[in-house]
This record gives C-alpha cells, sequence and structure tokens, in this order.
C-alpha cells in the first residue's frame, strides 16, 4: 500500500472516493439505502424518531427482538459525516433482530452545518441514551455493541475511545463488542483530500477526531472489516488501525470481505450467512 503521503492531490482525491469507485452508483446502491431499508423497517415494528439529546437532530429508531434481555446492538451510519440518516439505516436489522438482537440507528447532525466535534458527541449521547433506556425496550444492557459504515466506521472508533466513566458517569465498559466496517481512523490524509471541503478540519481537530491517537480508556473486542475491492485508502486505513490496536494490546479481529466494494461491504448485514454477519454474531455470543 502506497503512503497517502507519496500521493499527489488527484491520487489522494482518488484513494478516498468510494462513491465514484463503483460503477453506476446512482443505481446500483443508492436506492437500496432506502429501498432496502423501508422494507426493513416494515418488517421490523418498533418506536421511531425517538429523541436520544437536545438537538433536533437526536433521533433514533429500535427495532427491538421479540424476547427480553437481548443484547443490543447500536448502527452509526456514514455518508461522510454529510449525508444519510437512521431512516436509510434500517437494513442492518434484517439478519440481527431474527436473531434475538435489538437493534438501534440514530442520526446526527452532518456537516458543514456542525463541526465533527459535535457529531462525535451526539453519537456519544446516543452510546450512553442506549445504555441508560435499552431495558425500557426488552434489551440487556450488560450486552451492548455497536458497528458503524465508512464514516460510522471512524465514530465506532471514536465511541471505542470514549472514557464512559469519567465523561458519562456510566461503568467504563459498556461497550462489549465493536465492529467498524471500512472505517477513516486516521484523518490526516482526508484534511489534505476533497472531504475537507466540509470538514474543515485543524491540524488539533484531526488529531483529536482520530480513533488512530485515540487509546482505548476501556478496550472491549474489535472486528475491524472492510471490502476487498475497496480503494486504496480504506485498505490502508484499516490495516493502520489493526497494527495500532495491536499495539495498544486491544484484541481485534482482521476481517477482508472477499468481492466486497465499499458499499457492499455492508449491506452483507442483509444475510445472516455472510461473513459479516456471522463475525458480528459470534462477537455477541449468538453463535
Amino acid at each position: 500500500m502506497t503512503n497517502w503521503q507519496d500521493l499527489d492531490p488527484a491520487a489522494l482525491d482518488q484513494s478516498y472516493n468510494a462513491r465514484e469507485s463503483v460503477p453506476d452508483f446512482e443505481n446500483t446502491y443508492l436506492p437500496g439505502f432506502t429501498t432496502d431499508s423501508r422494507r426493513a423497517s416494515r418488517n421490523n415494528p418498533g418506536p421511531r424518531n425517538v429523541p436520544y439529546g437536545p438537538h433536533k437532530d437526536q433521533i433514533l429508531d429500535i427495532f427491538p427482538a421479540t424476547r427480553q434481555g437481548a443484547p443490543v446492538h447500536l448502527f452509526i451510519h456514514g455518508g461522510y459525516w454529510r449525508m444519510l440518516t437512521k431512516d436509510e439505516s434500517s437494513f442492518v436489522c434484517e439478519a440481527l433482530t431474527p436473531m434475538g438482537v435489538t437493534v438501534m440507528a440514530n442520526t446526527y447532525s452532518l456537516a458543514p452545518d456542525v463541526h465533527l466535534d459535535v457529531i462525535v458527541r451526539q453519537c456519544r449521547d446516543f452510546v450512553a441514551w442506549a445504555y441508560k433506556n435499552a431495558h425500557r425496550y426488552g434489551g440487556d444492557n450488560r450486552r451492548l455493541y455497536l458497528s458503524g459504515h465508512s464514516a460510522g466506521g471512524h465514530l465506532a472508533g471514536m465511541m471505542l475511545s470514549t472514557d464512559w466513566e469519567g465523561d458519562y458517569g456510566l461503568p467504563p465498559d459498556i461497550l462489549k463488542g465493536v465492529t467498524a466496517i471500512s472505517g477513516l481512523y486516521d484523518l490526516a490524509p482526508l484534511q489534505k483530500a476533497f472531504i475537507n471541503a466540509w470538514l474543515q478540519l485543524s491540524d488539533i481537530a484531526v488529531r483529536r477526531n482520530s480513533p488512530i491517537h485515540q487509546r482505548p480508556p476501556h478496550p472491549c473486542p474489535v472486528i475491524v472489516a472492510w471490502g476487498e475491492e475497496e480503494v486504496d485508502g480504506f485498505h490502508w486505513q484499516s490495516e493502520r488501525y489493526l497494527e495500532q490496536l495491536a499495539a495498544w494490546g486491544v484484541p481485534a479481529e482482521r476481517l477482508l470481505l472477499k468481492g466486497r466494494d465499499h458499499f457492499a461491504a455492508c449491506n452483507e448485514f442483509m444475510d445472516p450467512n455472510a461473513p459479516l454477519t456471522q463475525a458480528v454474531a459470534k462477537q455477541m455470543g449468538l453463535i
């Protein structure tokens, strides 16, 4: 893998342009975010648009398991921090809820209307809310897991690095497992790429918001997953994050999804037999 610092601006942009790397994105994947999620939402009724914080964007959907005391899986969507909501994330429940998992998906405010610091804080509010309220929806907050895709993979890494005890007065180990899918863990390359047009990150904000620089205060098992057909930047990000987790002594599993591009990687959540779903189910102790 080429070091990002050796790339010229055009090559750096290309190495992080996931949308342009797949043929006919507008017709192949974009409709699926809505069509597949609408189907999953219809098939898995539950509370919708539940507030989890003071801002109007801080709302979530809940897809409860049919039994009490279910493990809880939180999902944080991608969209390069500037697009999508929970409404395009319902598909994640399609395989997990029939396995006996209560699934929650959140909306957060988007760049450039808010800074990345705000997005991270809102997602931390989401996790804290889920821990405090899971029992109201049949969930067991002692079995709280989390995943995120793309920008959501970055946010999953930031959740892993949170001081839940110091910042929220909660037990330090509220997360029992994290799955980061096609994520972005070192934001330094993005500061030099087209993404910074809406992120507007300073050097200090890059370090503060890069999971690769934020040692988890209470590590839990981590799955780092990404598609075999991803553009180079996402391969580099995932491998570097795995190296850093290992250096910190964090138990981490490398999951390269064969034949999957950036978007198909996350779509594995719709198939109970797909490698990603199986790995998450195993992490949760379901298989």
